[in-house]
């Protein structure tokens, strides 16, 4: 870029930040000078680069009299200024909030998710979205409500991310139940938790019951213990707790060895294949204490509650699986869509 082109630049760039610094400065303006500012701010802010835009972009989007024509050029300008722009203009067309968060990218969505208010159905939009840095936008932001659809929308998410897991427990407005969170809760959460739901399973009624794994599976999770192999062993244990195998894993992988205690009791693991599947699970050199510690979890924790607890860690794969096909048959156009397969597939049979 020639010299003398680089200098008029840097002076245009100059004046659009006192401008707008001078316009910020003062509470409210008289219509006329509204106008003005709208005129000249309007041109800095198409020829500009976008981020010299930005470095102004907040304190136009928080001052009350910033013309709308401004905010919209914010909104349409790209990048970083669009983000600002997004989370902190006062008023932006419902429309538009409406398709950004339902299609829009990750970036904008997560600037959506920050903003002081939504409808409840924008909300929605963006806690069945599964990208995880729109779900810990959504679930830091205090200022929204969260219904109880978004907060169901956002545990079952939290699941399969830690940090999502973590913010939801982070909060303490929410009334939510942390059995689902337990991998990402601390010790003293976990020993919260752990008394609730054992709690829980004194007061019920009818019998204790334990859901053995069918012989063949338990003697793969032992033969995998034995041999200290950690996929397998992920593997048996997904199938034996009917839930996805990165959980399963999850599981094996939680640091404090809790959550994989419960997971024994659930399934009725005998110690002697506990303490095995245990040491497999170490990393480094065997924690005796630890794994002292993890037996006299087994042994305190009632079944009924181990299961009630790994039920909401790793929920049921069949019963997801049988969602997602209900949720796909209620699309518009499922049913037609069935009969025309059906159709091409006996047409194959016919002329076979």
């Amino acid at each position: 870029m020639p010299r003398c082109e680089s200098e008029r630049r840097k002076a245009e760039a100059a004046l659009f930040r006192e401008i707008v610094d001078q316009f910020v400065a003062r509470p409210l303006h008289p219509a006329a000078d509204v106008e003005q500012f709208e005129t000249l701010a309007s041109g800095f802010i198409e020829m500009l680069d976008a981020d010299v835009v930005a470095e102004r972009t907040l304190e136009l989007c928080r001052h009350p009299d910033t013309p709308r024509g401004v905010v919209a050029q914010l909104l349409d300008k790209g990048g970083r200024v669009s983000r600002i722009a997004i989370e902190y203009a006062p008023a932006i067309h419902a429309g538009l909030v409406r398709a950004l968060a339902e299609h829009g990218s990750a970036e904008l969505a997560v600037a959506i998710a920050r903003r002081s208010s939504l409808e409840r159905k924008i909300v929605g939009s963006l806690a069945s979205r599964g990208e995880s840095e729109v779900l810990c936008a959504l679930a830091a932001n205090r200022r929204l409500h969260l219904d109880q659809a978004a907060r169901r929308s956002l545990l079952q998410a939290a699941r399969d991310d830690l940090r999502l897991a973590r913010i939801l427990l982070d909060r303490g407005d929410l009334a939510l139940d942390p059995e689902a969170l337990f991998l990402a809760a601390d010790s003293g959460e976990r020993s919260r938790i752990l008394l609730e739901a054992a709690t829980r399973a004194l007061v019920a009624n009818g019998p204790e019951h334990v859901a053995r794994p069918v012989p063949a599976l338990a003697e793969e999770i032992d033969a995998c213990a034995i041999a200290r192999d950690f996929e397998g062993l992920a593997e048996a244990l997904a199938e034996a707790l009917d839930c996805r195998k990165s959980r399963a894993r999850a599981i094996l992988m939680d640091r404090g060895g809790e959550a994989l205690a419960l997971a024994l009791v659930a399934l009725g693991v005998g110690e002697d294949t506990a303490i095995r599947i245990f040491l497999g699970a170490e990393r480094d050199a065997p924690d005796v204490e630890r794994i002292r510690s993890l037996v006299a979890l087994m042994r305190s924790t009632p079944p009924r509650a181990a299961q009630r607890l790994v039920g909401a860690m790793t929920g049921s794969l069949r019963q997801e699986k049988e969602r997602a096909a209900a949720a796909s048959a209620a699309r518009p156009g499922a049913a037609e869509q069935k009969r025309r397969r059906k159709q091409k597939s006996q047409a194959a049979k016919a002329q076979a």
